[in-house]
């Protein structure tokens, strides 16, 4: 037996030393080599392998090698790319926001060291003041949409969008004993979990009294640390246990499809490789004229550009003057992004590009 484990665990080590040599050969050249997978079933077969299992093999090695060549061609764009060390969440830990940094680091092999925010503001100072080189903040959501708070400091600060996480979001109502339940008559949350779980709680909790939070880990807390069955958070079951209050009803958002795009802020922009797809968000006012804001439309449509958001937000100070937000699938560094960029700046009052980045499918 103890022979056998050592045979087993001497192949996997073959193994491994294999996919990095793999690895290295994939991305060394200008290209991305990928196998072709379907040439490698019939090996597959006479290997006496499932075929099927082969498959999802290499399609997950295909996946992962392919990122790291994305790595590779965005590092050698960016020196500063391969530096990054810390990132500033909405915290205490367990909130959403820290499973998008989790998420994040996950899937870009990222090692950052944790900074805990008690809101959006500060997470956004850090980055400017170098406290911590990136930092994560919800943006919209399916429920709720917008999240206008994020939406207006983006634009009052010299930050850039460098990537974004969409997270799928399952609310839960978090107690300390459920077998006490009937007994609740506070429900501790961070507001947008409230107005995305809102017809829930009209239904089944008319008569509760509702009290904000800065964060729902930070409500979670709050009614761990009260220990009254009076008392309930709204929050992920992952930030529940992290506390230890326990789910009393699981997915209780208006849509069960519940979404949060959260998006990756730095202090200075990222160029992405032309030959990758990506996402431009961008800010801009107009004149105060009839078709000012058709007119950028038109220039959208002219480049076939295809505008995945579009909303304004009031410009303090300036009643009944709007401030334009717009997400188009467009990668700055290619020739007609410039020039569609150059148009919209010649037709509109002010243009701020707040980032360019790779969309993330959920």
């Amino acid at each position: 037996m103890v022979r056998d484990m050592n045979n087993l665990e001497q192949i996997d080590s073959e193994i491994l030393a294999l996919l990095k040599k793999r690895e290295q050969i994939a991305v060394s050249g200008d290209q991305f080599l990928s196998c072709d997978i379907e040439s490698l079933l019939s090996s597959a077969q006479a290997n006496e392998l499932n075929p099927s299992f082969v498959k999802q093999l290499f399609r997950l090695i295909n996946r992962e090698t392919g990122l790291v060549y994305t790595q590779k061609l965005i590092a050698e764009k960016n020196p500063k790319w391969n530096n990054f060390k810390s990132a500033s969440f909405l915290g205490p830990v367990g909130t959403y926001s820290y499973q998008a940094l989790k998420k994040y680091c996950d899937s870009h092999n990222l090692h950052l060291d944790e900074i805990s925010c008690g809101n959006f503001r500060d997470q956004i100072n850090n980055v400017r003041q170098g406290i911590s080189d990136l930092a994560f903040l919800p943006i919209e959501n399916t429920s709720s949409g917008i999240i206008n708070d994020v939406i207006d400091l983006l634009n009052d600060h010299n930050v850039y969008v460098i990537g974004e996480v969409v997270l799928h979001i399952v609310h839960s109502i978090l107690v300390n004993r459920p077998e006490t339940a009937g007994r609740i008559k506070y429900i501790y949350s961070h507001p947008q979990p409230i107005v995305q779980c809102s017809n829930f709680l009209s239904v089944h909790y008319p008569d509760v009294s509702f009290k904000y939070c800065d964060s729902t880990a930070d409500a979670i807390k709050k009614v761990k640390e009260m220990n009254s069955d009076e008392a309930a958070a709204i929050g992920s079951d992952m930030g529940g246990s992290i506390f230890g209050l326990k789910p009393l009803i699981s997915n209780i958002a208006n849509q069960t499809c519940n979404y949060t795009r959260f998006i990756v802020i730095a202090k200075d922009p990222v160029k992405f490789p032309r030959e990758m797809t990506t996402k431009t968000s961008i800010s801009f006012t107009t004149d105060n004229k009839p078709g000012a804001l058709s007119d950028i439309l038109d220039i959208f449509r002219k480049y076939n550009y295809n505008m995945t958001k579009l909303t304004s937000r009031p410009i303090i100070g300036r009643p009944w003057e709007e401030q334009f937000y717009a997400d188009f699938i467009a990668n700055i560094e290619s020739a007609d992004a410039q020039k569609a960029l150059d148009e919209i700046s010649m037709n509109c009052r002010s243009l701020h590009i707040l980032g360019c980045y790779p969309m993330d499918s959920e």
